[in-house]
């Protein structure tokens, strides 16, 4: 599984690309991170009105909504495997962000 966590990143940043999101999304000028404790690796991109950045490797100064899990758990919530709230309950996700943020976002993980 060496870089199929950066891939499901990848498959996020992309969801906001579509016509749906980028109307949805178009005001947004958010940051968002991803920590994955298992491996202790930091990835990021900017979202700028509605439009993310290529994703870079590292923490940002700042973090509009952070996602801290395990790869393994990141990858199965991407791929429909594991559901995103059960991963949560089960304390195997950790998100941190404003609650509109957190519920609009949960729609592009699916």
């Amino acid at each position: 599984m060496t870089e199929d966590y950066v891939d499901s990143v990848n498959k996020l940043r992309e969801n906001f690309l579509t016509e749906k999101s980028q109307k949805v999304f178009r005001k947004w000028n958010k940051v968002m991170s991803f920590e994955f404790s298992d491996i202790g690796k930091h990835y990021y991109f900017k979202i700028e009105n509605g439009t993310p950045s290529e994703i870079q490797e590292g923490e940002p100064e700042k973090s509009d909504v952070k996602i801290t899990t395990d790869s393994e758990t990141w990858v199965g919530i991407m791929s429909g495997e594991i559901g995103g709230m059960k991963a949560y309950t089960a304390k195997k996700l950790k998100v941190k962000g404003s609650m509109p943020d957190l519920l609009k976002l949960q729609k592009l993980m699916k």
